[in-house]
This record gives C-alpha cells, sequence and structure tokens, in this order.
C-alpha cells in the first residue's frame, strides 16, 4: 500500500455527535464541504452517505477518518468482555490506581469503575526486577495454567500487562504466544506501551483491548463499504495511522476527532500571523479547547477519557459538555444549567423539528435570531423557530439566559488551558471553529482577553479538513532511566529505525522525517518534562530551560534523570496549509433583521460570507452567514477579511 498524496482526491471525514463532516479535495478545484447526520446506531453509515454526496463519482483514492467510535465504546461502557492478565501480587493494580483524591474537599466524589472486574482477572506466578532480570522464571506449566484460567472467562478480548515488562518482555512474549490459540484480539503492554509505571500501563493495556473488538468491526464495515479508497484514522497525537494499527491499537485514538481540529487550528492561527492560539471547537455535544503554541499544539503523554488514565501520546485538549445539542435545565434548587447531556442527532434540537422537544443551545440562538430559518442545514433540515419558542417556554430564564450559562461553562475550560497555566490570554487569538464555536467566540474572547479570534473560512468543518493537513505520525518510545550524562545512541537510533519502519509499514514510502523527545526530571522528583531535543543537545541544560518556562526556576545542582526516550517519525500530509477558497455558498444579500444579544435587541446587518474578499471589513452588530456555520458579532466589534481568507476579529 502507497499513500496517495496531493494529486489525487481525497477526502477528509469527521464524526461528530450530531453532523458527520466531509471535506472533499480535487486537485484543480475548491474544496467542497458537506454536512450529514450522525448515525450513532452505526456511524459507517453516516461516513459512506458524506462521502457520497461530496463525491458522486466515486472516484476516493483516500479518506482520511476521525473516529470516535473507540472514545464512544469507553464513554457507554459498551465494551468487549475483557480479561486483565498480570503478575501475581497485582490482582487489585486497576482499582487500586493512584491514591489521590479526585475531589479533595468533597466527600461524595467517586472513582470511575475499572473496566475489568476484579474476578476477570489472572494473574501469572513470574516477577522481572526493573532492571530485566528474571527473578521468578515463567514456567509451561505456568503459561499453561493461565491459558486454561483464562479460556474458562470465556473473553472475547485479553489484556496482558506484566510487572516491569517495558525492561524485559520475553514473559509476556510467551505467555502471549500462548494465548493468541484462544482466538480472541491479545494487547501486549510490552508492545503497546514499553514504559514504567505500573497502574497507568496496565490502564492503557486495559482500555485497548476493551475496545479493540469494537473498533475492528467498525473498521471492516467501514471498508467493506467503501473497498476502494485507502483509508487512514486519526490518532490522539495530531497524525494519522493506518486502518491496521487503528484496528489493533484503537486506544491510540480516543481522542481522534478533536486532535484533528487542533491540527487545522493551529495552521489557520499560523496563516492569520498568530503563532500562540487557543483553538476553541464547538460541535453539537460538546466543546474542545487546547492551547496552540508556535503554530502546534502542545502533546503529553497522561491523558484521560472517563476517568480512566491512558498514556499514549495525545494533544493536550479540555472537553465540556457545552455544545449546540447542550439540553438547558433546571436544577431542585431552581437554578438554570446547560448540558451536559445533549439531544445529539437523534432527535437533536428543538428547532430540527426531527421530535425533540427539550430545549438546547441552538434553540435559544434560533429564537434570538441568530439563525436564518429560511437556510438548509446538513441533511435537508430546516429551522422550526415556533418549535424552539415552545421548548424554551418551559425554562424560567428568556434564551439569552441559556447562552450566558454555557458560555460560562466554556469560560472555564478556556482558562483551564491559559490562564491556570500562567499563560497570559492577551498574547492568544481565539481560533474558533465547529459548528457553533462562531456564535460564542467574541463574547468569550473578550472576557478572557485574547488580542483577536480567527474565524477560518470553512469553521464548521474544520475538524475534517484537519485530517488532510495532519501528517502520518509514530512516536516509538522507551523507558530508559538513565543519568543524562549517558551515552543513548544505541538507543535512540533503535527507536528511530522502530518509527521508520512503523511508518513504512502503514505505506509511506517517502518524505519521513525523525525528531526525538525526551521525558526528564530532576532526581526525586515523581514527574517528568516533556523535553524536544535537537542535536548536537545538552540533556541537563535542556531540562534546567524547560524547568524554568513550566516552573519559573531550575535546579542546576541536581542530577538530571532521563526517563523515556521517544522519537517521532512524520510522513508528509495530503495538504501542507490550509485551503483559501471554498465554496461559501450564495452570495445574496439579505435584508438585516432585529436579533437579541445579551438582553438588548439590536438591527444587525446580514452579510453572506460568500460576498467577502480580502481586505474587507464587517462592523458589528452583524451576522456573518455561510453554510457550514454563522459569525455574530457585537456592536463594537469589526472583522476584517485577511490574505489567507479568514476573518480576523478584533474589538475597541
Amino acid at each position: 500500500m502507497v499513500m496517495p498524496g496531493l494529486s489525487e482526491t481525497c477526502a477528509g471525514v469527521d464524526v461528530g455527535g450530531t453532523f458527520t463532516d466531509v471535506v472533499v479535495h480535487c486537485p484543480g478545484r475548491r474544496p467542497r464541504a458537506v454536512k450529514v447526520p450522525t448515525t450513532p446506531a452505526n456511524q459507517a453509515e453516516g461516513v459512506q452517505r458524506g462521502v457520497a454526496e461530496g463525491l458522486p463519482d466515486g472516484s476516493l483514492r483516500l479518506l482520511a477518518h476521525g473516529s470516535t467510535t473507540a472514545t464512544n465504546a469507553v464513554l457507554e461502557r459498551k465494551i468487549a468482555r475483557t480479561v486483565f492478565v498480570t503478575t501475581d501480587g497485582f490482582t487489585d493494580v486497576l482499582q487500586i490506581a493512584r491514591q489521590n483524591r479526585p475531589a479533595l474537599y468533597d466527600l461524595t466524589a467517586t472513582r470511575p469503575e475499572p473496566l475489568v472486574s476484579r474476578d476477570m482477572v489472572v494473574t501469572v506466578t513470574e516477577r522481572t526486577s526493573p532492571r530485566g532480570e528474571a527473578i521468578i522464571p515463567l514456567t509451561d506449566d505456568e503459561i499453561d495454567r493461565v491459558v486454561a484460567a483464562v479460556r474458562r472467562l470465556r473473553p472475547e478480548s485479553v489484556a496482558v500487562s506484566l510487572l516491569f515488562s517495558y525492561a524485559r518482555d520475553e514473559h509476556e512474549r510467551r505467555l502471549c504466544a500462548a494465548l493468541a490459540d484462544l482466538g480472541v484480539p491479545i494487547t501486549r503492554s510490552s508492545a503497546l506501551l514499553p514504559e514504567f509505571r505500573e497502574f497507568e500501563r496496565a490502564s492503557t493495556c486495559v482500555l485497548n483491548a476493551a475496545v479493540e473488538p469494537v473498533m475492528r468491526r467498525y473498521l471492516s464495515d467501514l471498508t467493506s463499504r467503501l473497498p476502494q479508497p485507502t483509508i487512514t484514522v486519526m490518532t490522539s497525537s495530531g497524525g494519522t495511522a493506518g486502518v491496521d494499527f487503528a484496528a489493533s491499537s484503537p486506544v491510540h485514538t480516543l481522542l481522534s476527532g478533536p486532535a484533528a481540529g487542533v491540527v487545522a487550528a493551529g495552521a489557520v492561527a499560523r496563516s492569520a500571523g498568530f503563532d500562540d492560539a487557543i483553538a476553541f471547537d464547538m460541535g453539537g455535544t460538546s466543546t474542545d479547547v487546547c492551547l496552540v503554541r508556535d503554530g502546534h499544539p502542545e502533546v503529553s503523554t497522561s491523558a484521560q477519557i472517563a476517568g480512566l488514565p491512558f498514556r499514549t501520546p495525545s494533544v493536550g485538549i479540555h472537553t465540556v459538555g457545552a455544545g449546540g445539542g447542550s439540553i438547558a435545565w433546571v436544577d431542585t434548587g431552581g437554578a438554570l444549567r446547560v448540558g451536559p447531556r445533549s439531544a445529539g442527532a437523534d432527535p437533536g434540537p428543538a428547532c430540527y423539528g426531527l421530535g425533540g422537544v427539550e430545549p438546547t443551545v441552538t434553540d435559544a440562538h434560533c429564537a434570538l435570531g441568530h439563525l436564518d430559518p429560511e437556510r438548509v442545514l446538513g441533511g435537508g433540515l430546516r429551522l422550526d423557530v415556533d418549535a424552539a419558542r415552545r421548548a424554551l417556554d418551559t425554562l424560567p430564564e428568556p434564551p439569552s439566559g441559556v447562552l450566558a450559562v454555557v458560555r460560562a461553562t466554556m469560560a472555564r475550560a478556556l482558562r483551564r488551558v491559559s490562564t491556570e497555566r500562567g499563560v497570559d490570554p492577551a498574547g492568544l487569538a481565539l481560533v474558533a471553529y465547529g459548528g457553533a464555536g462562531p456564535l460564542h467566540a467574541t463574547a468569550l474572547a473578550r472576557e478572557l482577553g485574547c488580542r483577536a479570534v480567527v474565524v477560518p473560512p470553512a469553521p464548521g468543518v474544520l475538524s475534517a479538513l484537519g485530517l488532510l493537513l495532519a501528517p502520518p505520525r509514530f512516536e516509538s518510545s522507551r523507558t530508559v532511566l538513565a543519568d543524562a550524562g549517558q551515552d543513548l545512541s544505541t538507543s535512540w537510533a533503535e527507536l528511530a529505525d522502530e518509527a521508520r519502519r512503523e511508518l513504512e509499514k502503514q505505506g509511506v514510502a517517502t518524505g519521513i522525517t525523525l525528531s526525538k523527545v525526551a521525558d526528564m526530571r530532576y532526581a526525586g522528583q515523581s514527574h517528568e518534562l516533556r523535553v524536544d531535543v535537537e542535536e548536537p543537545a545538552d540533556l541537563a541544560e535542556l531540562l534546567h530551560r524547560a524547568h524554568h518556562e513550566s516552573y519559573g526556576y531550575e535546579m542546576r545542582d541536581e542530577q538530571v534523570q532521563v526517563v523515556t526516550l521517544r522519537v517521532v517519525a512524520r510522513g508528509e500530509p495530503v495538504l501542507p496549509e490550509p485551503p483559501q477558497e471554498w465554496d461559501q455558498g450564495a452570495a445574496t444579500r439579505r435584508p438585516d433583521r432585529q436579533i437579541g444579544i445579551g438582553d438588548r435587541v439590536v438591527r444587525a446587518g446580514i452579510v453572506p460570507r460568500a460576498a467577502l474578499r480580502p481586505g474587507d471589513e464587517v462592523p458589528g452588530p452583524a451576522l456573518i452567514e455561510q453554510p457550514d456555520t454563522t459569525t455574530l458579532l457585537d456592536e463594537s466589534e469589526v472583522a476584517v477579511v485577511d490574505a489567507a481568507g479568514n476573518l480576523v476579529v478584533r474589538w475597541v
């Protein structure tokens, strides 16, 4: 398999909670954007429909896919029957976890239940030291006993994570080879995550095993529906991977969809002249925010889903349950709340006319006149303003109150990735995208103190575009626990070979670049800093600088410890930069109309984005309309179209 490139027809498909977005790139033509309703029962149906609408002639060569299949399986606990195999004495590693409290002063706080219950754990009599020495050998009789015990539990998937297997994986390899006769997927921790910290490695291994059968079924169905194009899947790290890798290692896709949007947001920020920004993606179900520095999202190896940790490379996204479909409700104290429950795609907000009766954020926008009832939405939907008003009449607050509450939730998320980390928002732009993002962006940016708001040419499908901007990516890693002055050249070389081979196996034949990363700390510290390494490099000096940047000081007299080495291999993306020209619908001017902004009623100009050209200015109050979203401007705000086609909004 050879990965298709820029000269061939490619599509990015992002599955959201309400809509499935498709961006089609045909050489020599403007990109085309399509939105169709998501099909929750089987996402592949919505993907197939979106591709058919975006490219009726079926000439697609590459489909880059952002999938929520693994994410939803974990959130909804619709996972495979999984057996966890671990070293004797560590039966309760998933239950014990880390002894930090989720909320220090909350007496009712509870930890999430592990994906594997205690009665589905099988222990192995074996032991390896942290230095890779066999302390208790693994015998053939013990392997036979373990295999028989696992078989009696009738697993659909098996996770194997033995103590210190990152230092020596012989026992895991032998055990997994024997378990293969069961005919179910086997996840080996030393292959998936050859790093220390037994709880996080075990949790990552179990997450992968629990969703692997679900992901395999989904990707098998998708490839049977779309047999012609090469299919790649977005990973949490901001890169793409082949179908086989995604099927066997689905834990890498737990933040698949949001990661694509953040990649595109970084590219958009650079095109607008902002190196540092916050990506702000408000969709139908949730809002995702992420800090972007020097045009790239920050990547970490410490993430959670539903309170369960996993340590695969992931962009630093913070998610809150606030989207266009978030339902407004009144709590027992009489206070108005919004979310996290969502109307989703079925039945959707009341204004969609598909049977929804509960008031949502989209209904509030509809009632305030922010959305044109004459416009046709994705999938041929038309807005029912009367239905929206009937739903909102059940609340004690006006529609503007719904927006105020949901914006408070999103503002807290934005502070989480900026001010709470010591980053001054005055140096950041807010890149707004998602179907609902541009309706809220300027109000949030002004509250936060950002420099400007950037709305890309096609904000409603930016995550789908990000799938074409994301490079193929694989990160190899190994825990070494070495002194910073130690010769690590052999380990670096082995990791580089591993990373390159994996990308080549996925069809990336040329253009592979390699970069080094080291997780380092001062001796005695419990956690590490992820530091980019460029040759020639003084690792100790790199840690001193990174520690000062993160915490405001360094400890030059302390020993520097290199904990984990990483090599990141990247291929070339389908698109090198965001397209500037899009089909943004008709340029027909519509009459001004009365809309609600806060507690005021104002007369807003209605501007079709298709009519705007670089250099044009739009003063508020105004609504800038396009097929995939609407941008709301208040009275003191002005939007200017830059050379890349972005709307850059500033205020006085």
